[in-house]
């Protein structure tokens, strides 16, 4: 049997092995920088709506990006077009347009484009908006998906954390006595993680079983079937316990 200190699992070596509130970080985050991109676009798209200007731009050239492995996933037709704004500035800009309207437009043909006064440089070809509102869209639905998903990840794997190290130091002592050591199918950086089992009475004397926190094969390699050891248990819900180590 070990000869550690009856101390129970620090809360650095549960939070190395809190596989599900690191992934739940992970996708929380993730959801957070989704949702913000969403919303950003649909303040641009709001613009665009209530304060954008329709003019006449004259194009000044036609270009094709061809879809290359590793660059562009698929080819672009882009054409180049200047237009005045209204308070009389030249704007040049190049924009991405459908193969349909690519083919049709030629060099100093005029097309509608639209533009934001305050931001010139964002102008877009007219009609662009409705693909724009789809990527909003997915944008905010990934995000709320994610955000949701992580936090509830998060939030189930830390409470359990701090419900373990509040029994761990403020919970009823009583001996335990080990009933299994088994490994659990969990792998933390490829090393398999091991648990184990063990029965206690509670202070009422009712028989109870509780479950260790992941364990690496070393830590659990000196501990075997009938060994003894000291428990700690919550006094409002004595089934919920922490196993401290050697009594």
């Amino acid at each position: 049997m070990t000869t550690s200190p009856a101390t129970g699992p620090s809360p650095w070596s549960l939070l190395s092995r809190a596989g599900a509130l690191w992934l739940g970080t992970v996708l929380g985050v993730l959801g957070v920088v989704f949702a913000i991109i969403g919303v950003r676009d649909a303040y641009t798209e709001r613009q665009y709506h209530t304060q954008g200007l329709t003019v006449a731009a004259t194009v000044t050239d036609k270009s094709i990006e061809r879809a290359k492995r590793g660059e562009n996933s698929r080819t672009r037709y882009l054409a180049s077009y200047r237009f005045t704004s209204s308070d009389g500035q030249e704007v040049k800009s190049l924009a991405e347009v459908p193969v349909e309207e690519w083919e049709r437009l030629e060099e100093g043909q005029t097309f509608p484009v639209t533009y934001l006064p305050d931001a010139l440089g964002s102008s877009r070809v007219q009609g662009s908006g409705e693909d724009a509102w789809i990527a909003v869209y997915v944008f905010l639905a990934i995000g709320t998906v994610f955000t949701l998903l992580g936090s509830g990840l998060a939030y189930s794997d830390l409470r359990v954390i701090l419900l373990t190290i509040r029994v761990s130091r403020h919970g009823l002592p009583t001996e335990g006595t080990m009933v299994t050591v088994r490994p659990t199918g969990t792998s933390i950086n490829r090393i398999p993680q091991w648990r184990l089992s063990y029965r206690y009475r509670d202070h009422l004397g009712r028989t109870q079983e509780g479950a260790s926190h992941l364990l690496s094969p070393e830590e659990a390699s000196a501990w075997k079937a009938g060994d003894r050891g000291t428990v700690r248990f919550d006094r409002e819900r004595p089934e919920i316990s922490v196993w401290m180590g050697t009594t």
